[in-house]
């Protein structure tokens, strides 16, 4: 997806700048490629850890507290994320009417990938919680 962002990029700067033509599509190609590429990466790529963390203190306490902290930082993220299901799907039927401004292509399309997002997010994180209660939690922190 970001090599299909990233060649829309280019064809856009070829016909701009070499052929004198800018196209009208390719911006907008761009921009919802790329929206894709960071809410997929983030919810199926990107290891639940790697993800943005404030952990000053979680480094430096013993690994039974980290567990403690895991378990209560992915128990209050699922409940969030939960909340934000309904919500979600709510405002991507209300975009069912709406299109893309040059492509046409219906809002709730471009703007799916969020629940996606949300859903396997919260797969990873249920995941998560599931290993951190068992007997390998260590490898879970």
């Amino acid at each position: 997806m970001f090599l299909a962002a990233f060649c829309g990029f280019i064809v856009q700067i070829f016909f701009r700048y070499v052929m004198g033509t800018p196209l009208v599509w390719s911006e907008e190609f761009v921009m919802i490629a790329f929206i894709w590429t960071v809410f997929w990466a983030a919810a199926f790529l990107v290891p639940i850890r790697e993800h943005v963390t404030f952990d000053v203190v979680y480094d430096v306490v013993s690994p039974k507290t980290q567990r403690v902290m895991a378990i209560f930082t992915m128990i209050v993220a699922l409940i969030a994320f939960g909340l934000l299901f309904l919500p979600t799907l709510d405002y991507l039927d209300f975009l069912t009417r709406k299109k893309s401004p040059v492509l046409r292509i219906p809002m709730h399309w471009i703007y799916g990938c969020y629940l996606l997002f949300v859903a396997g997010l919260s797969l990873k994180m249920a995941g998560r919680l599931l290993r951190l209660f068992g007997p390998r939690w260590r490898d879970a922190l």
